[in-house]
């Protein structure tokens, strides 16, 4: 099972993360499996954070006397540069020094320049070196536990410094007459070296019975919750279906079709639980009361599984859902796109992309600060632009300051019309960061029109027929120049009613359809800011790649615009 569970961790972080939740329910059964793969989790500087947190779960879980020397990490003491890190890796020295030849080396390098370590780093260099001196009272370490004392008591302002070192000092005075060495400092071994809790973490360990059928779980949702799977799904129900008044739906039928079609019921396929079948919905009693049952609430399946109850997540999908600390976004859509990579911005990196959310336009950002220092007082601007996108005000980052090996999302909002660009229309949309640490940065993205495609361009039911009789009337009325086409050779359609389905969610409105032979041609409609209305048509071979797109237009000059929109879209 090794080799092609190591070789999903070279995929994309999404990936990893799902392989990495399965690997480590693995592993708490099975440890040897992977006893000599720990390189493999050592974490890279550009891991998301939730890739990081699950590789060191596992490598505690795989850490072993075989391979603690892979990962125990004195050796790379002096190349860190982080205080909580140096004061961690102090602390480690100080506290298992009879155990690292080299722990008085270690220390010594710090001492050269005690006076100017921050107080943290000070504090745990005064305990660590009084813990090397009480494990090996030789000559060295009582030479450096000298020199500390000296420091902490006469050359420093900190306090807490100070008494601590005076508290060490007189421990180490004590008891005088006795000369035999271990019992002369035997009152401050009493306190510095007083017997502590084996540190232990079982925070992530699972019962025994619950591995088990997690295991049976493998590669499921389940593996990657880590919860069995009627813990999130034992309360979903099937949904209402449709009366018979309603299966005449906006895809439905047209006078303009010239072959036969039906219309597709759209209710959601029931759950397990309480799917109910024609025969044995035949079978159900009549009612015996004319009060009907109430409906039962729709379930919030998310709120389920985290044990909200029903609790809305608002904006679930389009904007970023960070749950209890984990990084649920990259279950949900895909990844921003990377725009500034860490390589070009010295450490920090930006991946953005235009989205649309309830007819307002944002700025989708992800910062990643890959530096080992605080990053903060974010601004952002956008140059001159076809459509005059503009900030609608400050950029805010959810988390400043943005801490070393964080990350953070925002969604700015955008405003029109502000700063428009002279000269044809373009996707070119040139966007400068700076933040109070680094120079300002510099990128390009790309503007894609379908962001901009409004809501207003909807049909209602009662005036379908009337609505698309005009559409297409007005698709004869406007002259040929303002007719441009193209085709789509990336782009695909394998079903009629789900590719209607996925452009009306991007505000592209079904009008028609018919069949030509083989062919089947879409009518669609769609409208842009300040009222500019495209009329489309598409011609294709289901299954078959290549989409042959046709558009008319008051504004024939934004119909490349309009065509890399619906390239996009049909992907």
């Amino acid at each position: 099972m090794a080799p092609p569970l190591v070789t999903l961790l070279s995929a994309e972080p999404e990936i990893q993360y799902v392989a990495l939740r399965n690997i480590n329910l693995i592993v708490q059964k099975r440890p040897t499996i992977l006893a000599h793969e720990i390189k493999v989790f050592f974490c890279k500087y550009n891991d998301p954070i939730y890739v990081k947190m699950e590789k060191l779960e596992i490598m505690i879980k795989l850490a072993s006397d075989r391979n603690i020397d892979q990962v125990q990490i004195c050796s790379s003491l002096l190349s860190q540069d982080a205080l909580l890190l140096q004061a961690s890796m102090i602390w480690i020295i100080g506290e298992y020094a009879e155990r690292i030849d080299n722990a008085d080396e270690l220390l010594e390098s710090f001492l050269e320049t005690f006076p100017e370590e921050p107080a943290l780093v000070q504090l745990q260099l005064l305990t660590a070196t009084v813990k090397l001196f009480l494990k090996k009272p030789t000559e060295g370490p009582q030479q450096m536990i000298q020199a500390v004392l000296n420091n902490a008591t006469m050359e420093t302002d900190n306090p807490d410094l100070r008494d601590r070192a005076y508290i060490y000092w007189r421990l180490l005075s004590t008891d005088p007459e006795v000369s035999e060495t271990y019992l002369r400092y035997s009152a401050a071994k009493d306190v510095v070296l007083a017997e502590k809790p084996v540190i232990s973490d079982d925070s992530n360990q699972l019962d025994p019975s619950l591995l088990d059928e997690l295991l049976a779980n493998i590669a499921t949702l389940s593996s990657v919750y880590h919860k069995i799977p009627d813990a999130f799904v034992s309360r979903a129900k099937s949904a209402t279906p449709r009366p018979d008044d309603d299966d005449y739906a906006d895809g439905g039928e047209t006078g303009y079709s010239e072959s036969p079609s039906h219309a597709v019921d759209g209710a959601a396929a029931p759950s397990s639980a309480a799917a109910v079948s024609p025969a044995q919905s035949r079978q159900q009693p009549p009612a015996t009361t004319a009060i009907s049952a109430p409906v039962p609430p729709v379930p919030d399946l998310l709120g389920d599984l985290i044990g909200l109850d029903n609790a809305i997540v608002p904006y679930l999908g389009y904007l970023d859902v960070l749950i209890l600390g984990k990084c649920f976004d990259c279950l949900c859509r895909p990844p921003l796109p990377v725009l500034l990579p860490s390589s070009t911005g010295q450490g920090l990196q930006i991946s953005a992309q235009l989205i649309r959310h309830d007819g307002q336009i944002f700025y989708s950002m992800l910062f990643e600060n890959n530096t080992q220092f605080v990053l903060d007082g974010f601004m952002i601007q956008f140059n001159k632009n076809t459509f005059g996108l503009a900030a609608a005000g400050p950029l805010q980052v959810i988390v400043p300051p943005l801490q070393p090996e964080a990350s953070a999302r925002t969604l700015l909002p955008m405003v029109l019309f502000q700063n428009v660009a002279p000269g044809p229309p373009s996707t070119l949309l040139q966007v400068a960061v700076k933040n109070n640490q680094q120079p300002v940065w510099y990128f390009n993205d790309k503007i894609s029109l379908h962001v901009f495609f409004g809501e207003d361009g909807r049909m209602e039911r009662a005036n379908f027929l009337e609505v698309s009789y005009s559409l297409l009337q007005t698709w004869k009325s406007l002259p040929d120049s303002n007719e441009a086409g193209k085709d789509l050779s990336n782009s695909i359609i394998h079903s009629v009613d789900a590719t209607i389905e996925h452009l009306t969610a991007s505000n592209v409105f079904f009008v028609a359809k018919r069949r030509n032979a083989d062919k089947e041609l879409l009518y669609l409609s769609a409208k842009i800011p300040r009222g500019i209305p495209f009329l489309i048509e598409l011609m294709a071979v289901l299954g078959v790649p290549g989409v042959k797109c046709a558009v008319k237009t008051q504004s024939p000059e934004m119909a490349p615009l309009l065509f890399e929109a619906m390239e996009t879209l049909l992907k």
